[in-house]
This record gives structure tokens, sequence and C-alpha cells, in this order.
């Protein structure tokens, strides 16, 4: 299997949790669920990202400093900015991970929401960044592809 081919596992197994276990815990409005199930599809990304640039990616939940300094090296032309909102979003996620899991912490609708949002974001940024296109199997477009999401219900008390 090479580089290519194992990094696109990574990105096709964030495209099936983003699609399947994300979008049902967003549907139930399962708040730490979706909070975890968001950093799952970040953190897969981004190391799916690093291991076709050729690059080791960290054993920790937040991969995104060493993938914003391959993406400059390796691809060049990239907008900062989308980096750097890449890496905040990773970073977020990755310290929002264990309250979310161990019930430390109860997060908002809201954080939520901006959750699913930010894993939409940076999963899309990463397949852009690397020109992965469908042909390439990296995955198929669904009714989430591009479009905006929002919690329809609120949070049932």
């Amino acid at each position: 299997m090479t580089n290519k081919d194992k990094g696109k596992e990574f990105i096709n197994r964030a495209f099936r949790i983003l699609n399947r276990e994300l979008k049902m815990a967003y549907e139930d409005n399962d708040i730490s669920l979706i909070i975890r199930r968001a950093q799952e599809v970040v953190e897969l990304s981004i190391k799916g990202a690093l291991i076709i640039l050729g690059i080791e990616y960290p054993k920790n939940h937040d991969p995104s400093k060493p993938f914003v300094v391959a993406a400059k090296k390796k691809i060049g032309d990239i907008d900062e900015k989308i980096l750097k909102k890449i890496s905040d979003i990773s970073s977020k996620l990755a310290e929002m991970r264990a309250p979310a899991f161990y019930g430390e912490k109860d997060y908002t609708l809201e954080e939520a929401k901006q959750a699913y949002a930010d894993a939409h974001f940076v999963f899309e940024q990463i397949n852009k960044i690397l020109k992965l296109k469908k042909k390439e199997g990296i995955h198929r477009k669904t009714q989430l592809g591009t479009k905006k999401h929002h919690l329809k219900r609120e949070r049932k008390n």
C-alpha cells in the first residue's frame, strides 16, 4: 500500500464518520458525541493528509502543527488563513475531546453546532488542499457535501 493509498483510507474513514456517526449524533442532538466525532473527523483528515504528503503523523489527537509545516513546504501556495483556521479547529477540538468523552464538562448546543460545522470545514479544505477528486476514490458526494447544516431541533430536556 502506498502512502497515497493509506492517506486516502484515513480520509475515507473520516468521510464515513462524518456522514454516518457524526450525522446521526447531530440528528439526535447528542452534544458530547457530536464533539467527539467532529474531533475524529478532523484528526483523521489531517493525519490522512500528512501520510499523503509523506510525513509521519504524531501519535496524539492534534496533528495540526506538522500539517501546517508540511503543507507550506510540500504544497506551497496555500491560503494562510485557511491553514490557521484548520490548526485552530484541530487544537480546540482535541482539547474538548476528553472532557466530552468523560462527561467532565457539559458543552452547549452552540458549541456542538460549531464542532459539527468545523468538522465539515476541515474535511472539505483538506480535500481541496490535496486536490483529491471523486474519481480518485476519496469519497462520493452526499447531501452533506458542501451544504451548511444546523441542528433542526433544540436539545430535548
